[in-house]
């Protein structure tokens, strides 16, 4: 497991999503209530780019159809999306957000 330092955990409110790249992935950084998750960025039904839809909760809309994913899990949770979101492990450490996309 490499994890990778992406960002500062101040600089991902509570409540918002941050698009990151990490070595040739696309990741979108998530700080809910529950914590700090990862998934890839890109919508599994459309390709869009999920960090520029919606949070509500553990639950992002992909801007594009409205299809949502669980954050936790990367479970598909609304049509049009049935196929999940691959996700990576997060730490935080000294305020820090590491990632792992290996």
């Amino acid at each position: 497991m490499a994890m990778e330092k992406i960002a500062k955990l101040e600089d991902i409110p509570e409540g918002t999503m941050q698009h990151v790249e990490v070595g040739l992935e696309d990741v979108a950084i998530y700080h809910t209530s529950d914590g700090v998750y990862a998934t890839s960025d890109v919508c599994t039904h459309a390709s869009e780019q999920l960090s520029r839809g919606r949070l509500d909760g553990c639950i992002v809309a992909c801007p594009k159809h409205g299809g949502k994913f669980d954050v936790r899990t990367g479970a598909a949770v609304a049509f049009p999306c049935v196929i999940p979101l691959q996700t990576f492990p997060v730490e935080i450490r000294d305020g820090m957000v590491y990632v792992d996309v290996d």
